[in-house]
């Protein structure tokens, strides 16, 4: 049935449009929220980078683990350790979304430069999935020659991927254009870091349990150096200006800062217990580090290499993702 408009509803309308018009409306701030997984409890937490409180615990899934940002900067991709399906989770309303195959195992990923590809490592079955963004399935399998891959990244050129296997001590080198493998990279038992210098020239190997990490050239992928570090480290990450890496050293609760490009290191921070994976602000101004087994996201001034906070999170904290928010309203809010 169709209702006729009258002059009177006309003239609510009227006023109701106006009242929207000028009322005012809800807006993110510039800042960042910080999403940790928690392993052991299958939770997600999510912190306010500007006050570094938890606003918010939201149940991830059994053994919610890895978890990456895909291009449209607000999907989170988080891997929960045994499944297949991968969930995604909006940044911005804090709501699950959907999810996708990622895989026969998959425990970390990343996206192509383009967007158009997400590729999985699946650590027990030793391929690379490669998932279409567009039609979200998976379009290709890369059997790169490496045992246990648990990491990979992507070089800043697009062109290739390394992964870290970490039992057959080797970084694996794909041309991601004829997905085949051109090479591979000596490690160290244990392998998992993948770090690269902010001009892309150069890629930081962790050697495990050789404690030490490996400087190569990644126009011919020789190894130019190595680096004896205090213990064996785990993950690796060069802070936004390209002035430091970061390790994490699981064993002896600390975390490594080493310059660029002396490779000198310049301070040693002690964490909780078992630092695990690192994250930075997009400013550089804070570094994040999960702490395994404190069930802590330890925070530190990453200008001047010191902490500054421990955030109570859930119980095995492992994945760290900090995510700008846009500046405008946010869905259903």
């Amino acid at each position: 049935m169709i209702v006729p408009v009258n002059s009177h509803s006309r003239l609510a309308g009227t006023i109701l449009a106006a009242i929207l018009a000028f009322a005012p409306t809800t807006s993110w701030s510039a800042g960042e929220r910080i999403f940790v997984t928690n392993t052991r409890d299958g939770t997600l937490t999510v912190i306010l980078r500007d006050s570094h409180e938890v606003i918010k615990t939201i149940p991830a899934g059994r053994k919610s683990n890895r978890l990456t940002l895909a291009p449209d900067g607000r999907s989170i991709f988080i891997i929960n350790d045994g499944k297949p399906h991968v969930r995604i989770f909006d940044a911005v309303t804090l709501r699950f979304t959907g999810k996708v195959l990622g895989g026969r195992d998959p425990y970390n990923m990343a996206f192509s430069q383009d967007g158009k590809y997400a590729f999985f490592v699946n650590t027990y079955s030793d391929s690379i999935s490669i998932l279409d963004m567009a039609t979200k399935k998976i379009v290709g399998l890369i059997k790169h020659g490496g045992s246990n891959p648990v990491n990979i990244r992507i070089s800043r050129d697009g062109r290739l991927a390394y992964v870290a296997n970490e039992l057959s001590e080797d970084i694996s080198v794909i041309n991601l254009r004829t997905r085949k493998t051109l090479l591979h990279i000596a490690a160290g038992h244990y392998t998992e870091g993948i770090a690269l210098s902010r001009d892309g020239k150069q890629a930081f190997f962790t050697n495990g349990e050789r404690k030490s990490y490996s400087v190569v050239d990644t126009k011919n992928h020789n190894i130019l150096r190595t680096i004896v570090l205090r213990d064996e480290p785990h993950d690796a990450l060069v802070t936004p200006d390209g002035k430091f890496l970061y390790l994490t050293l699981p064993h002896m609760n600390a975390v490594s800062v080493i310059s660029l490009p002396d490779h000198q290191e310049v301070a040693f921070v002690k964490q909780g217990i078992r630092p695990d994976l690192i994250a930075f602000t997009p400013d550089g101004k804070f570094a994040y580090f999960t702490n395994r087994d404190s069930k802590q996201l330890v925070v530190m001034d990453a200008r001047h290499h010191k902490v500054v906070k421990k955030i109570r999170v859930g119980s095995g904290p492992h994945g760290v993702l900090v995510v700008p928010m846009p500046a405008v309203p946010a869905e259903g809010k």
